[in-house]
């Protein structure tokens, strides 16, 4: 009789432990609970690859600035009397520390990219300093900012058949290959969009006219366009700028040179 009511227990005790973790409803409470954690994250990934671009470009941003702030490019007199050397002194306003948005297409797909350099004159006629596909191999190389960390050369798009050295270029600098970013808006900004900082900490948005006989004033408002008003750069993970703060972020750069993040607006 001993015998037999263990063994009544122990099988109470056998179909205890063969019971189910969980019941349905507890189910349904983990697989919700679980779907509210993914979408958060979902929601979460795009903002943070919005925030390392912006940080970023603001990072490259200030480093243009202080390269302006130390590399006093004004020269009124030429050292020399060649051509080339007349030109730099003409349009020592030209060769300011600059940085400058672009696109290219690949494949169906724009990439939207920038790159930091500050002109040199290339030939003994050109007025034109950007850097160009033609530059020499060393004038080139000198034109661009290097990053101080990898020595990479400053520009996130470089075709193999247009510059010397494209294996040395830096990715960072093609937003849409590196952040997934696939539309800038530019608001306060001239044609050409490029924000240029005078080793005073000016802001101004193009150099002068193209093809000018080098008289011009650098301050001559219609020309040089001293930024007046707050320039806005938006980023946005979508082709038409979503202006929901997890697609689109604003980077700010004030007449001063001051540089800030907000909501698009």
């Amino acid at each position: 009789m001993i015998f037999y009511t263990k063994l009544k227990k122990h099988k109470k005790l056998n179909k205890k432990v063969l019971k189910p973790s969980f019941t349905l409803l507890e189910l349904v409470i983990v697989i919700i609970i679980i779907g509210i954690l993914a979408a958060t994250i979902s929601i979460s990934i795009p903002n943070d690859k919005l925030q390392l671009a912006a940080d970023s470009l603001i990072k490259n941003i200030r480093f243009t600035q202080s390269l302006a702030l130390k590399d006093d490019k004004y020269q009124p007199f030429p050292l020399n009397n060649t051509n080339i050397e007349q030109n730099r002194s003409k349009y020592w306003f030209k060769q300011w520390w600059q940085i400058r948005f672009s696109t290219f297409n690949e494949n169906g797909k724009t990439h939207y990219w920038y790159e930091i350099f500050s002109d040199v004159p290339y030939n003994s006629s050109s007025h034109n300093f950007d850097a160009q596909a033609n530059l020499p191999t060393s004038a080139w190389n000198k034109s661009i900012a290097k990053d101080p960390l990898n020595n990479k050369l400053m520009i996130g798009h470089c075709g193999v058949s247009q510059y010397p050295d494209c294996n040395q270029t830096d990715e960072k600098l093609d937003l849409t290959k590196y952040y997934g970013i696939k539309n800038i808006e530019y608001v306060n900004f001239r044609k050409s969009k490029r924000l240029l900082f005078d080793n005073f900490g000016n802001v101004f948005l193009r150099e002068g006219d193209d093809g000018d006989a080098g008289d011009i004033n650098p301050l001559q408002y219609n020309k040089r366009y001293l930024l007046t008003k707050i320039a806005k750069i938006r980023l946005c993970l979508d082709t038409t700028c979503n202006y929901n703060k997890n697609r689109c972020i604003q980077i700010n750069i004030t007449p001063s040179g001051y540089v800030y993040t907000s909501n698009c607006n």
